[in-house]
């Protein structure tokens, strides 16, 4: 049972921030009092202040325990934000500061940070001494096989873990392996089916769709028996437009999803696989009876003989609009996510869907550098368009014949050859072959190549059972390994790594915040340039930075640096709009003081500009046509304005080694966009500029430095057809691009010359959506 204790209360002297604190100078506030939460987890702040009107957002941070690598659990309110849900009353200036994930049982310290309008803060810590928490989930006591490394190059800290041990699920772990988060349905006992979502977490019971705020609050999205459904089951998952939910109705077991708005509840699409394949089949010469069944008796059981195809996962693959869904019991299915025609197949050819059905065999994909899934779960897209799932190597329960057996699982990538009718194995994590979990089960990938594993039945479904769950970086070492006792699929049906060091409320969208490209600035048509967009309807305010004297690699400074770089700043006219050589005579230094990016030596360059939609130009060159190697950067001091910085152009002479022309981008925000990375080289001496590198490569490096995607030739992408349907494709063949999702993060792009090669090349970046 839970047992809740009052909350002790210790507040520390408020601190103003010294520069910049004209509002904060002006202003009272300050935690006063807290109270228990829905879960010892769970937190109420109460704040008071004497002028709530100036209040732009409150932050507060958890410390990890003692002894922890782990990131921070952090989360932002904005004033309107709380004033929308009802925690901020303007007129008396009270605040409702929900505080989650804090450790249950412990004397947790929490930093809170108010921010003011005009960028001045105060700051408060307090201590929060929360109560033990207790129920019938294992996760307090894991046999850690390998207790959390020290290692930091695992991309998450966290992972929800959708299961049905207790009413309070599911849970959100730390990767130490604490709990930091519990539902508060009270129904979770049994229900397996949950994801993270809009910073929120959403549950199904039975035919109803929930959403549970992380401050613990409850809500019915929809309930969807008044069309027939049964139960939703198995995975919720992101579409195309909106969350994708499978039922049971009451013609078929586990065989028909439908997409919905996840705030209205409404259904934006249907798929109704029973009918695909059916269709399918018939135009293909076949008798579908028999293959695909009808529910009979009302027998929705695991056994039911009914369970002819037993969807358990589906995923959106952007690049080509297909929707990929996983049958367990068959193959995994891609089908055209408008139209639904089938696009292929991909599974265990010794089963009956392809030994007794041509019509279903055409659309068969082989395997090439590994085998095909067998009882496969968790069925994803990567970040670098690859194909992610978990092979449990478990036969079929009601189809003859039943195919093969493996006698472990396995995680599996393969990139896609649809060109080829193939699926090459690229990675796989076997764990020595040493473990067996037929059913349930997951693989996700967080960061480029860093995964989470969760075996949900290790053994089989038994008294015995455990589940497993464990992390591995992208040099494949593995961070943590733990193990907990379980009934069928109870504990760890599947894990998904989260965000929660950085969560904002409410969510935005990804935005390139930060823009910088390191170059060898020469002189002439060699001088470094910088070009960038702004979009939206309002004007951006950005700090754009030239460097050269403090650059460092490794803690050393660079050989060859611009020591006296000078900045311009140019309009789609090529109107100059400002020149500055040392920041400390800019007159908007004070600007650029107040993001928190002045440079660290006297010689660089910096602008301070609020600028109106439009194309812009930087031009980095050294004093008195001096040279070297400078670092050019934009960035966005305001992401909530409207507009965004929507792409970066850089052109300079691509060398070797610490001569290459680097560019970065860091990207905030709590959604995944699409970018398009380009590395440009014979067009440029198309267009009339000399020495142009006529072979560029492209490699993108994770903030860890670790090398996640590389092209040599843009047409030889799994996903060129994709790239050229954004417009923006290369114009020659052997010019470099990389097209690919990613979450908010600190991203390098690095491009050289093929074979030693140099020249003028340009490196860019583009945000498509």
């Amino acid at each position: 049972m839970k047992k809740l204790i009052p909350l002790l209360f210790t507040a520390v002297m408020s601190i103003a921030s010294v520069a910049f604190a004209t509002q904060a100078e002006d202003t009272t506030i300050s935690v006063i009092a807290h109270q228990p939460g829905d879960t010892p987890f769970i937190s109420k702040f109460d704040v008071l202040t004497n002028q709530a009107s100036l209040l732009k957002n409150i932050q507060y941070t958890i410390a990890p325990r003692k002894g922890s690598v782990i990131r921070p659990i952090s989360a932002t309110y904005t004033a309107p934000y709380l004033n929308g849900r009802g925690f901020l009353k303007p007129k008396t200036g009270q605040i409702t500061l929900p505080v989650w994930g804090l450790y249950a049982g412990y004397n947790n310290t929490v930093h809170v940070k108010f921010v003011f309008q005009d960028g001045s803060f105060k700051e408060q810590t307090v201590a929060v001494v929360t109560a033990p928490f207790e129920d019938t989930c294992p996760y307090d006591n894991p046999v850690k096989i390998l207790p959390r490394t020290k290692n930091t190059d695992l991309s998450y800290d966290y992972m929800l873990l959708t299961s049905g041990c207790s009413e309070n699920s599911p849970t959100i772990l730390d990767t130490d392996g604490f709990r930091r988060w519990v539902g508060t349905t009270g129904i979770g006992l049994g229900r397996y089916q949950a994801t993270f979502y809009d910073n929120a977490v959403y549950l199904a019971d039975g035919p109803r769709l929930l959403r549970i705020e992380m401050d613990g609050q409850v809500s019915v999205i929809r309930d969807y028996s008044d069309i027939g459904v049964h139960e939703i089951h198995h995975n919720i998952d992101a579409g195309k437009n909106g969350l994708i939910l499978e039922l049971d109705t009451p013609k078929y077991i586990e065989s028909v999803l439908i997409e919905v708005n996840p705030f209205t509840g409404d259904i934006l699409q249907t798929w109704n696989f029973a009918n695909i394949i059916s269709n399918a089949m018939r135009a293909g010469g076949d008798n579908p009876r028999g293959f695909v069944r009808q529910v009979v008796n009302n027998d929705y059981s695991f056994s039911s003989p009914s369970d002819w195809f037993h969807n358990n996962a589906h995923w959106y693959r952007r690049a080509d609009n297909t929707l990929i869904v996983s049958s367990r019991e068959n193959f995994v299915i891609a089908v055209d996510y408008e139209s639904k025609a089938i696009k292929w197949i991909f599974g265990d050819k010794t089963k009956e869907w392809y030994v007794s059905f041509p019509s279903l065999r055409k659309f068969a994909l082989s395997a090439v550098n590994g085998p095909t899934p067998v009882g496969q779960h968790a069925v994803s897209i990567t970040k670098d368009d690859h194909f992610l799932l978990f092979d449990n190597g478990q036969e079929s329960q009601h189809h003859i014949p039943v195919g093969v057996h493996r006698s472990f699982s396995a995680a599996r990538k393969y990139e896609f050859h649809l060109d080829q009718d193939q699926m090459t194995q690229v990675w796989s994590f076997t764990n020595d072959e040493s473990v067996t979990s037929p059913f349930c089960s997951s693989v996700y990938e967080d960061g480029p190549l860093n995964y989470l594993v969760a075996y949900a039945v290790v053994g089989g479904i038994n008294p015995e059972s455990t589940a497993r769950i464990l992390g591995l970086t992208a040099s494949g070492q593995k961070v943590f390994d733990y193990s907990y006792p379980t009934g069928p699929c109870s504990v760890a049906y599947r894990a998904l790594p989260i965000h929660l060091e950085a969560i904002t409320f409410p969510t935005f969208d990804v935005h390139l915040a930060n823009m910088s490209s390191r170059i060898q600035v020469g002189t002439g048509d060699n001088v470094g340039i910088a070009g960038f967009i702004v979009t939206g309807s309002a004007a951006k305010p950005v700090v754009i930075r030239g460097l050269g004297p403090s650059l460092q690699a490794g803690g050393q400074p660079i050989a060859g640096r611009l020591m006296d770089p000078v900045l311009e700043l140019y309009n789609s006219a090529g109107q100059l709009i400002e020149r500055n050589d040392n920041y400390k005579d800019s007159e908007n230094r004070d600007a650029i003081a107040k993001a928190g990016i002045l440079p660290t030596n006297e010689r660089e360059s910096a602008i301070a500009q609020t600028l109106p939609p439009g194309l812009y130009t930087a031009v980095l060159r050294g004093v008195d046509n001096t040279t070297g190697i400078g670092l050019v950067e934009v960035y966005d001091t305001d992401l909530r304005n409207g507009s965004t910085l929507a792409n970066l152009s850089t052109r300079a002479v691509a060398g070797q080694g610490d001569a290459a022309l680097i560019g970065g981008i860091i990207s905030q925000g709590n959604t995944i966009k699409r970018f398009l990375f380009r590395g440009i080289g014979p067009q440029l001496g198309e267009n009339g500029l000399e020495n142009a590198l006529q072979d560029p490569t492209l490699a993108l490096y994770d903030a860890n430095g670790v090398k996640f995607e590389e092209n040599d030739d843009w047409k030889t992408q799994s996903n060129a057809a994709e790239i050229e349907a954004t417009g923006a494709a290369p114009t020659h063949e052997t010019e470099a691009a990389i097209l690919m999702p990613l979450p908010a993060g600190v991203y390098t792009g690095i491009v050289r010359g093929s074979n030693g090669g140099t020249g003028n090349a340009s490196f860019e970046v583009y945000q498509l959506e």
